[in-house]
Parts: structure tokens; sequence; C-alpha cells
């Protein structure tokens, strides 16, 4: 049964049941105040002393005021924490924090040691208290200082778009974004929407905006996934949950939401209709097709429908349409490198977006004119068939060499990103969405031409 451990107290729990039994506070400040309130000379505190309720007249919070030899007096007892108690106790609150629950039993021995050794010091201490505080001192010091340490190391060992965003020049090499702004813009739509991971589990070591950017580093620069791994100091099954989970997000917002069968009118064309485009004011898309490398591990037969004549090995083969201003408007779904442009073109949907009137500007490659709608024309420059051009094919093969640069330029932007070099095989399921978000973040350049980069 609790019984009060103040001097001349005989109060006990079970003589008195109408009083109550409190354990001495845990604050450090609180409990010496207690301390010196009963008097109790040499006397350390336990989970097990109690002070009985009939002391408190001032309530708990105020502590101990009532005893046997002050019933008729007033005491007003200064701050009994001097300034170097003050300081020893924020030490010691900083290793408290940093023990672990599961912390050995020397360091918790230690804390206990300098619970008691602060209860006794007072003005006139001995050289041996002096000495153990000291030496506790020195242990919480070290404790901390390897803390830190090992905090450190662990912030060194992470990259994150804070060590990058105050340069522009290592924003544009790990992002392929012109700045820190358009990182910014898509850190914001994805955080509009719940990400749904592509694995059964969801990454919460990592910020969103340092998600984003391993997802653009990998379009980028195409880093292996232990690299990123290192780099983000995690492990290579959360790269590849990250980097599948953000491009299907990218893709769902950037292409499917803003450009998916949204090809701009001649209206909208002529309103920033380039100069080298004035002979062509009907021109609405130009087209061309862009290969990328695919991996050799298929089966046979499926090699020979990717082997492309042009580039001399297996490739994946994408129509890819651009506005005369430079903009990318366009990109099929990919196919196989041995497919002819014609058949590409028939098949992936683009000619059903297009209207009467319509003029499609490409090069010799595009014999598509039989399969044109009604209505929608082709200009391509022209065929060598007498031995010598006349003055209009060379005048018109001119003007279409000199409007089409900018969209070889425009598709030598999407090239770029160096994952389309050659796309890692474990992402051949997603192949199409990671073309297709390269595509909306080429968009997110500059303007291609000067003349519209002067009116920004």
């Amino acid at each position: 049964m609790p019984q009060c451990c103040v001097p001349e107290c005989v109060n006990r729990s079970e003589t008195n049941q109408e009083l109550s039994f409190y354990r001495f506070p845990a604050n450090e400040k609180q409990r010496l105040k207690w301390l010196k309130l009963i008097r109790r000379k040499d006397f350390i505190p336990t989970c097990n002393s109690r002070v009985c309720s009939w002391h408190f007249s001032n309530g708990k919070d105020e502590g101990p005021s009532r005893f046997s030899w002050n019933s008729d007096k007033t005491f007003n007892f200064p701050n009994p924490e001097p300034k170097t108690h003050v300081r020893r106790r924020k030490r010691k609150q900083l290793l408290e924090n940093s023990v672990d629950e599961n912390e050995d039993d020397a360091v918790q021995g230690l804390l206990v040691l300098a619970d008691a050794a602060a209860s006794t010091v007072n003005s006139t201490s001995s050289v041996t208290a002096g000495e153990t505080i000291l030496q506790i001192e020195k242990v919480m010091l070290i404790k901390e200082n390897e803390t830190l340490k090992k905090e450190l190391e662990r912030q060194k060992q992470t990259f994150s778009f804070k060590q990058i965003e105050n340069d522009a020049d290592k924003v544009q090499y790990y992002t392929g974004l012109p700045d820190v702004a358009t990182v910014r813009f898509l850190e914001q739509l994805l955080g509009r929407f719940e990400l749904t991971y592509q694995s059964t589990w969801t990454v919460q070591m990592l910020a969103l905006v340092d998600q984003l950017l391993l997802t653009l580093m990998k379009l980028r620069l195409n880093l292996g996934n232990l690299d990123l791994a290192t780099r983000f100091n995690c492990s290579t099954a959360t790269v590849i949950n990250i980097f599948t989970t953000v491009v299907g997000a990218l893709y769902d917002i950037l292409y499917v939401g803003m450009m998916e069968n949204n090809i701009p009118s001649i209206a909208k064309n002529q309103k920033c209709l380039p100069s080298c485009f004035l002979p062509f004011p009907n021109c609405r898309i130009v087209f061309d097709c862009t290969e990328v490398a695919a991996s050799n591990t298929e089966k046979p037969d499926t090699q020979c429908h990717l082997y492309s004549q042009y580039k001399g090995r297996t490739t994946l083969k994408s129509l890819i349409g651009v506005a005369p201003n430079g903009v990318i408007t366009f990109a099929s779904d990919l196919y196989g490198g041995s497919d002819s442009d014609k058949a590409i073109t028939s098949d992936c949907g683009i000619l059903k977006q297009l209207h009467p009137g319509d003029m499609i500007l490409a090069d010799k490659g595009f014999t598509i004119r039989d399969i044109l709608p009604q209505g929608v024309s082709l200009n391509i420059p022209a065929f060598l068939m007498n031995g010598q051009f006349t003055q209009e094919e060379v005048v018109n093969n001119r003007q279409i060499s000199v409007a089409r640069i900018h969209v070889e330029r425009s598709i030598q932007r999407l090239k770029l990103f160096t994952i389309l070099d050659r796309i890692p095989y474990q992402f051949k399921k997603i192949v199409n969405k990671i073309l297709k978000v390269c595509v909306c973040l080429t968009n997110l350049q500059t303007p291609i031409l000067c003349e519209f980069q002067d009116k920004m």
C-alpha cells in the first residue's frame, strides 16, 4: 500500500482512503522543486515514492506546500533550478530524445544516475558529485555526436530536388525541363491527384517532387535502376515502382487530358504561323517518323517484324505529327521497325482527325495520297522523273525543306530524352506511355523558332 514519503507524515492509503497519493513528476524541474519542499535529506525518489494529497493546499501543479513544520507559516521559495541545471537538463533531453526504446541498460542506467546526481547537487556540492555529472555529460555529448554524424551521413547519401533547384543548368541537365518553375508546375499537377502505385505498396520515403525528379532523370538520362537507387537511398524495387507510377500519371494528365485528339485547326495554326510556312497557309500538320531501339530478347519471328532496313537493327517506330510552330501535336503508338510510313499512317488513326481543306506536309517516304480522306491534300518533295527538276519543283522542294527543318528540330529535342535511345526491356508494357510522356515534356521547352521566343 502507498505511504507518504514526507518526513513526520504517517498517512497511508489503507488508513486514509479519502487521500490521494501522487508520484513525483517526470519533469526534472518539478521533481527538484518537490524534493526541496519536503526537506528530506539524501532522498532519491523511485517509481514507488508517493506524496499524499494532504500536503497540496494549492493543487498538484503548485507542488506540496503544507507540512507539519510550517502549518502556521508561509514560505516563498525561489526557483530551485539554477542556470547550470538548465544547461544540463537540455543536454539530457537531447540524449533522451535520441535514445531508442530498446537502448541498452548501460545508457538507461546513466540517465537514472543523472537524475540522482541532479537531485543532490546544490551550492555546496562535493567534488565526487561534480565529477559524476561531468562523466554523465561526456557520455551524453558522445551519444549526441554519433547521432548527428549518422543524420549528416544519411543526408549526404540522399539526392533530392533541393540540391539542384537553385542551379538552372543542373535542373535542365537532370530533368530535361527549362527551369524550376516547370518542375514545380508538374509537381502541382501530380499533387491534385491521388497516385495509384503500380506495386502493391505506397512509396512514402520520398517527397512527391523527388519522385518526379527520379522519373525525369530516368527519362532524360536513362540511368540504371541501381544508380538511381543509390542516389535516392532506396531499393531498385522502389525506383521501378515510382517510375512506372509517375509515368502513368503524367501520361493520363498531359497526353490523354491535354493532347490526345486535339490537333490544332488551320485557323489556330495561322494565328502563330512562322514565316517559313507562309507558302503553305493550309498546312495543318507535318508528318515524320522516328525510331526507338528495341531489345533483341524477342523471339526470332518477332525480331523479323522489328527489323528496320533504314536503321539496320531492330527498332520500334512511331509517327510524329508537328504543328507549323514546332509543337508536337500527335504521337502514334510504337510499331515494328519493318512497318512502312504508309502502313503506320493508315493504322494509327491520325487521318480520322483531318478535315477537307487540310494539307499535310511530309517527306518523300509518305506516299499516302491514295489513303487520304476526301479533300485532304499532301505536299511532299517532287521525285526526279526526267533527269532534271523543273523550276517550279525546285522552288517547291526548297520551301518544303526550309519548313521541315523545324519539324526535324522538334524530333531532335524529343530524342534528348535518352531513354528513347533504348527503352529498357522491363518497361516493355509501358513503352507507348514513355514515348508520349517524352513528347509532352518536349512541348514544355522554350519555342523552337526565334520569332516566337521574342514574343514570350
